[in-house]
């Protein structure tokens, strides 16, 4: 099961972009990511949205980036490479769930081992609303239809895709357009 937290602030109440968009966008990135393991993974798994205004996520940007500016998102992991390579290949991941379906044996142990459930925070991911007007407009798409991408662009990063070399930057834009077009959304980097 996957939950959604969003927190909402007041500049995103007309922006037609809330709950119900949040979920379909953090689904459609689910099902193009290929990590098979955290369907099956014993207790909820949980992803942390937070739709504010440019200050907050400028100071996000200067703590975490070191880069003095705002940004449209940004993605704060909590898995690292090696529990999400589990998640890819769970068939690889010595051991299996304990009796009690509450622990993995082996690398994914992120649930307590005593039958009580503890969330699998994949991480948080934050939109600054005035970036994202402004590139909505620029593009000529509503808003909605624009941070529903940077949700998904967000929501790879979580899932241990990036950008920083040509290779992953190509892989990471078409699963980002195969995503969109599932929800019946153009292809961003259609220029």
């Amino acid at each position: 099961m996957l939950d959604v937290e969003l927190d909402i602030g007041l500049e995103w109440s007309d922006s037609g972009f809330g709950q119900l968009e949040v979920e379909k966008a953090v689904d459609a990135a689910m099902r193009v990511a290929d990590v098979p393991g955290l369907k099956d993974y014993p207790a909820p798994v949980e992803v942390s949205i937070k739709l504010t205004d440019d200050a907050e996520v400028h100071a996000l940007n200067r703590e975490w980036r070191d880069k003095d500016k705002p940004t449209n998102v940004l993605s704060f992991p909590m898995l690292d490479e090696d529990e999400l390579e589990s998640f890819r290949h769970p068939e690889l991941v010595s051991g299996s769930y304990s009796s009690s379906g509450a622990e993995k044996i082996g690398t994914l142990s992120q649930v307590q081992g005593d039958g009580n459930e503890m969330e699998l925070l994949l991480g948080d991911i934050v939109l600054a609303h005035g970036v994202c007007t402004a590139e909505a407009e620029q593009k000529n798409i509503p808003v909605a239809h624009h941070a529903t991408h940077l949700v998904i662009h967000g929501m790879l990063h979580l899932l241990g895709h990036d950008h920083i070399d040509e290779d992953e930057a190509e892989l990471m834009e078409a699963l980002e357009v195969k995503a969109l077009a599932s929800m019946g959304l153009h292809n961003p980097y259609d220029v």
